[in-house]
C-alpha cells in the first residue's frame, strides 16, 4: 500500500512539473512572438508575400529584417511564401550569434524548407510556419541548443521536424502529416521537450535515437506512434512519456514493473523497461510505430496480442527468457523481432504479409522458434542472425518472396519438421556451421529446398522431402561447403527427391560436388511420425509449465 502511495505521489509531482513545464514554455513562446501572429489562408495562403529563398550566413545578414536581434526585439523573418525548385534550401540560417524568429511562412523547397545550422543557444524560434513538400526535412536544426519550434505544420517531407546535436529543444504544438520517414525526429538531442504535438499517418511518428532524458508529454498520434533508441539502459529509463495517445488509446511506457499481468486492452501502443516476469496479453496494438517494445526485460510471457499493420509488430531488446505465444503480427514492417535476447521461445505466432520478415532473432542464442506461420512476407519467413545452438522446428513458411527459413551465422542449430514452398529458395544456411537440417518439406520453390553456403559446412541433411523444387534445374539443392552430409549416417537414409531416377546417388550442385548416397524412394511421412510428435511433445513440456507459471505469479496492473 506504501508502494502504491508512493507510486502515485510521483506520478503526481510528474502531472504537475509536466503542466508547468507547458504553461512556462507557452507564456514563453508568447513572449518570443512579440507580434500579432499574420492570419493566411492556409490552402491559398492569399496574405503572403512571394519571396526568393533566404540565406543568412553571419549576423549582418539579419539586417534587412525589422528587429534588433536582442531577447526582447529579435529579427523577424515573417509573412513569406517561398517556393523554389532550384535552391536546396527555403530559409537556410548559418553561424549567427543574434536571436531570431521565423514565422507565419510557407516553404517549399527542393531539399529543406527552414534550415537552422549551428546558431547560439537559444536564439532560434520557429513559429506557425507550414513547411510542405520539401525533398528533405519540413524544419531542420543542427547543433543549435535551446531553440524553439512551436506551432508549425509539416506535411510530405521527408522528415517533418528534425534536431541533430541539437539539445534542449522545445517541440510544442506542431502538426507532422505524411511524412516519408519521421514526423518529429531528435538525433542525439537530449533533454528535449516535445509536448502537444499531433502527428498523423504511417510514417509520422515521434523518434528518439540517443536522446535521453527528454520529455514527451500530451501528444497524440493517429496510425503512428513513439521510437526510442538508446545505448544504455539508464539512457530509457531517464526518459518522461505521460498522457500520449495513440489511435485514441494510451500509449503504455512502464519502467521496473515486477510480476506483473498487462491484459486491460486500453493501450494504442506498449513501452516496457527493465521489467521482470510481465505478461502482455490480449492487447490490440495495430497501426502505431512498433505495437509492442520491450527494453531490457526478463522472464517476459507475450501472448494472444494483435499487432498488425505497424512498423514493427513486437521487438524485444536484451530482453532474455522471454517467451512470444499465440500473437498475430501481419501487414507489418516486420512481424516479430528480437535482438540480445537469448533462451527465448517464439511459438504458434502468425506472422503473414510483412513488409520485410515475419520472424527475426538477432544474437539470441540458444532460443526456439516453433508451431509458426510466416507466409506471403516480403523479404523472409523466419532469419536467424548470429543465433547459434538455436532450433526452428513446426514452422510454415510459404509464398514469402526470398527465403522461407534463413540461418546466417547461426551454428550448432536445428532445422526440423518445417513447411517451406513457394519461396525463392526454401531454407538457406550462410556461415552456419554443424547445423541439423532433417524431416522437412521443400516444395515447389523457384530456386533450391536447400542451399548451403559460406562456410556452413559439417551439416547434416536426411529425411526431408525435396519436390519440385529448381524446375528445370539440374538439382533441388545447393552446397558450396565442406564435409556435409546429405544423409544419415547411422541407418543410410537420405531425402526423398521427387526427380530422382531411382538409380545410384543424388547429385547435388555447388562447389562441393556434394551427393545424397541413399535417395529415399518414396517421400517421408513425417506429418504424423514420431519425430514430429517428439518435437511437439519436447515443446509442449518445456512451454506449458512456463507460461502457467508465469501467469499465476503476477498481479494485474490497474489502469487509471
Amino acid at each position: 500500500m506504501k508502494k502504491q502511495l508512493k507510486q502515485s505521489k510521483v506520478s503526481i509531482r510528474r502531472f504537475v512539473c509536466v503542466s508547468i513545464l507547458i504553461i512556462g514554455l507557452s507564456i514563453f513562446s508568447s513572449m518570443r512572438l512579440n507580434a500579432t501572429t499574420v492570419s493566411y489562408d492556409p490552402l491559398s495562403y492569399s496574405s503572403l508575400t512571394p519571396h526568393d529563398p533566404i540565406s543568412i550566413t553571419s549576423d549582418s545578414g539579419f539586417e534587412v529584417f525589422p528587429g534588433s536581434g536582442t531577447f526582447e526585439e529579435p529579427y523577424v523573418i515573417e509573412g513569406y511564401s517561398i517556393i523554389t525548385t532550384t535552391d536546396d534550401n527555403g530559409i537556410y540560417i548559418n553561424s549567427t550569434t543574434r536571436y531570431f524568429i521565423v514565422r507565419n511562412c510557407y516553404v517549399d523547397a527542393v531539399w529543406n524548407g527552414i534550415y537552422i545550422d549551428n546558431v547560439a543557444d537559444g536564439t532560434a524560434s520557429v513559429i506557425n510556419n507550414t513547411c510542405s513538400n520539401n525533398g528533405n526535412k519540413g524544419i531542420y536544426l543542427y547543433y543549435s541548443n535551446n531553440s524553439t519550434v512551436a506551432n508549425n505544420t509539416c506535411s510530405k517531407n521527408r522528415h517533418g521536424i528534425y534536431f541533430q546535436s541539437s539539445g534542449s529543444a522545445n517541440v510544442i504544438n506542431n502538426t507532422c502529416s505524411k511524412s516519408h520517414f519521421h514526423g518529429i525526429k531528435l538525433d542525439n538531442s537530449g533533454s528535449a521537450n516535445v509536448i502537444n504535438n499531433t502527428c498523423n499517418n504511417s510514417g509520422d511518428d515521434i523518434f528518439f535515437s540517443y536522446s535521453d532524458s527528454s520529455t514527451v508529454a500530451n501528444n497524440t498520434f493517429a496510425n503512428c506512434g513513439l521510437e526510442i533508441i538508446e545505448n544504455t539502459l539508464d539512457a530509457y529509463i531517464s526518459y518522461t512519456i505521460e498522457n500520449n495517445w495513440v489511435n485514441g488509446k494510451k500509449l503504455g511506457f512502464y519502467t521496473n514493473l515486477d510480476s506483473t499481468i498487462i491484459s486491460e486492452p486500453v493501450y494504442g501502443q506498449l513501452i516496457l523497461v527493465n521489467c521482470t516476469n510481465v505478461t502482455v496479453r490480449d492487447q490490440i496494438l495495430n497501426s502505431a510505430a512498433t505495437g509492442l517494445c520491450l527494453y531490457s526485460c526478463t522472464h517476459s510471457v507475450i501472448i494472444n496480442n494483435m499487432c498488425c499493420n505497424n512498423n514493427g509488430g513486437i521487438s524485444l531488446y536484451s530482453s532474455v527468457n522471454s517467451t512470444i505465444a499465440n500473437n498475430t503480427c501481419s501487414n507489418n514492417y516486420w512481424g516479430i523481432y528480437l535482438e540480445v535476447s537469448n533462451c527465448s521461445t517464439v511459438t504458434n505466432n502468425t506472422c503473414n504479409n510483412n513488409n520485410r520478415e515475419g520472424i527475426v532473432l538477432g544474437y539470441s542464442d540458444s532460443s526456439t522458434v516453433a508451431n509458426n506461420t510466416c507466409n506471403n512476407n516480403n523479404e523472409l519467413g523466419i532469419y536467424l542472425w548470429s543465433s547459434g545452438s538455436s532450433a526452428v522446428i513446426n514452422n510454415m513458411c510459404s509464398n514469402n518472396r526470398w527465403v522461407g527459413i534463413y540461418l546466417s551465422d547461426s551454428s550448432s542449430s536445428t532445422v526440423a519438421n518445417n513447411t517451406c514452398s513457394n519461396n525463392d529458395n526454401g531454407i538457406l544456411l550462410h556461415f552456419s556451421s554443424s547445423c541439423i537440417v532433417i524431416y522437412n518439406l521443400l516444395q515447389e520453390n523457384g530456386g533450391y529446398g536447400l542451399y548451403l553456403r559460406y562456410d556452413s559446412d559439417n551439416t547434416l541433411v536426411h529425411h526431408n522431402n525435396f519436390v519440385d523444387n529448381n524446375l528445370g534445374g539440374t538439382s533441388q539443392a545447393y552446397d558450396d561447403c565442406t564435409n556435409n552430409f546429405w544423409y544419415d549416417t547411422e541407418t543410410s537414409e537420405g531425402n526423398y527427391w521427387s526427380d530422382y531416377i531411382g538409380e545410384g546417388s543424388y547429385p547435388i550442385d555447388g562447389l562441393s560436388n556434394s551427393v545424397d548416397l541413399y535417395p529415399l524412394d518414396e517421400p517421408v511421412k513425417f506429418s504424423t511420425s514420431e519425430t514430429k510428435m517428439f518435437f511437439t511433445f519436447s515443446l509442449l513440456i518445456v512451454i506449458v509449465p512456463l507460461l502457467l507459471l508465469k501467469l499465476f505469479s503476477r498481479k494485474r496492473l490497474k489502469t487509471a
